[in-house]
């Protein structure tokens, strides 16, 4: 039986030019210092956060709430942490102990499951407030294609969560990175952050919208000095806020799914605290008092709704 020989030699590792490793790693610590501050500003409002909904009143309903939000905020808190301490290892161990040649793609490896959960958390926040907004403006009456105001932001958010799966158990890490990464990868990569996408615009514009026309309704029947109307505008300007932080985050991190190099690490860095933030951001203003107002309207059944859209307006 004939000895089998000598693998054969495989090929000349490929290598990046030196000029664009020095891009790559640059931009790496670009966007370690900046995901950083954004993690900073996470930490501090998500302290001050839990602060403001610890002493607020235990009323039947209220409690409730109140307890999933600091839930909320605990988990987005923690798994940040995680996320910032993995990306700080890494882009120091790549960046100072890592030969050019041997360089990866370490930012995609399984541990990325932290991502989808944290970005899953956000944008599914943004899913219940598009159903509690209609529960509450709807007062009882059918929903019929209502229901699609907070079905297909329900759709969205599936499709983003199954794609980012499909996205960390398909992609190598190990693979060069001077090798182009796999363009199926690529696609479905892609594929999430167009979700994510078109969830933020789709339930920030649903919830400003459907506001906007209840507070003209309301205006018309208890004119332009409504306690309601009033409230109305504060959420929107809250929501709005949101929408600044995570439509071009999100529009960012979706070009740079194509640009699978250093630049696409530094917006990933950036994007994942920065989401984490606006959504705390949210149920901290609502905690405070600016999302919702302490005026009562006696008018008619005005009074009852004003409550009711305050009760749930604390819990978004």
């Amino acid at each position: 039986m004939a000895t089998p020989g000598p693998p054969p030699s495989e090929g000349p590792i490929p290598t990046l030019p030196l000029a664009t490793i020095r891009d790559t790693e640059r931009n790496w610590v670009i966007g370690m210092i900046l995901g950083s501050v954004c993690y900073g500003m996470l930490l501090a409002v998500g302290v001050a956060c839990l602060k403001a909904l610890r002493p607020l009143p235990r009323r039947a309903g209220f409690w409730c709430q109140r307890r999933v939000l600091m839930l909320h905020v605990n988990f987005m808190l923690i798994l940040n942490t995680a996320l910032q301490v993995k990306n700080c290892r890494e882009n120091l161990i790549a960046i100072f102990e890592t030969p050019p040649e041997r360089l990866t793609y370490f930012y995609l490896d399984k541990l990325n499951i932290l991502v989808v959960i944290v970005l899953a958390l956000t944008d599914g926040l943004l899913v219940w407030r598009c159903y509690m907004v209609q529960k509450v403006l709807l007062q009882g009456r059918p929903a019929r294609w209502n229901n699609l105001c907070w079905i297909i932001p329900m759709c969205l958010w599936i499709a983003f969560m199954g794609v980012g799966i499909t996205v960390i158990i398909s992609f190598h890490p190990d693979r060069p990175l001077a090798e182009n990464a796999e363009p199926l990868t690529l696609i479905f990569l892609l594929l999430a952050m167009l979700c994510n996408i078109l969830l933020n615009l789709f339930a920030s514009g649903n919830i400003i919208i459907r506001l906007l026309i209840h507070r003209r309704t309301m205006i018309k029947s208890f004119g332009e000095t409504s306690a309601l109307s009033r409230v109305h505008l504060r959420i929107v300007g809250i929501i709005l806020e949101s929408a600044a932080i995570n439509i071009p985050i999100a529009i960012a991190s979706a070009t740079c799914s194509w640009i699978v190099g250093g630049f696409g690490l530094l917006a990933w860095q950036v994007g994942v605290p920065a989401q984490s933030l606006s959504s705390v951001l949210v149920i901290y203003q609502v905690a405070k008092g600016r999302a919702v107002g302490s005026e009562r309207v006696s008018k008619g059944g005005q009074s009852l709704q004003l409550d009711t859209l305050v009760l749930t307006q604390e819990g978004v």
